[in-house]
């Protein structure tokens, strides 16, 4: 059996406020708020006996960040970081760093709401294309090469529901209603018999 654990990264300033569109945006780093969050999931993680055979992580700076605090604090792996721009957030393209209430226009959102999962923001990405790479990068990292282990993937809240969405067989609509946050994790099990278990969604620091 194969346990694959999935951490969003820790709080920015963008998600402590609310005023920007995010996407990737791999430039942001974490808010005081974000560097306290990692610190206590390194803590917490101390004494875990859960030990990773791989840890993924996404080459933005807040994944990356969120990732190195926590391995400061424990001892989790003794692997080296494997760094993936397969796993990066979706795209929102041009609209990236622009404030929320200059894009999301009602007429905007309709248009959004029309086709949420195929609807692509201009020079950026599907949720549909984000769920195609996520399930690309997890069968041929993990699913093909591994029978059992533990693997952690550090990474992005939308980029994680549209995975949720195909595994757990949901509308885009709910899928997107999936509670992600900040420093929460979601935990996999997947076997060639029986395919997909989820153990949980969105538990806050402990593994």
């Amino acid at each position: 059996m194969l346990s694959i654990y999935l951490l969003r990264h820790a709080e920015t300033e963008y998600n402590a406020h609310n005023q920007f569109i995010g996407g990737r945006s791999n430039h942001l780093a974490l808010s005081n708020k974000g560097r306290e969050e990692a610190k206590e999931i390194g803590k917490r993680w101390r004494d875990s006996s859960v030990q990773f055979d791989k840890i993924f992580c996404s080459i933005a700076n807040r994944a990356q960040e969120t990732l190195e605090t926590i391995l400061s604090q424990s001892n989790i792996t003794d692997n080296p970081v494997v760094y993936s721009t397969e796993i990066q957030e979706l795209s929102q393209g041009d609209w990236e760093g622009k404030p929320r209430s200059d894009i999301y226009t009602v007429e905007q959102l309709a248009e959004i709401n029309a086709n949420q999962w195929l609807f692509k923001p201009p020079n950026g990405e599907s949720q549909k294309e984000v769920e195609e790479r996520m399930l690309a990068f997890l069968s041929s990292e993990i699913l093909e090469k591994y029978t059992e282990g533990n693997f952690l993937i550090v990474g992005h809240g939308v980029a994680f529901k549209c995975l949720l969405r195909n595994i757990l067989g949901i509308s885009s609509q709910m899928a997107y209603k999936l509670m992600i946050e900040n420093v929460s994790l979601t935990k996999l099990r997947y076997d060639d018999t029986s395919g997909w278990h989820i153990d949980y969604i969105n538990r806050i620091y402990s593994l």
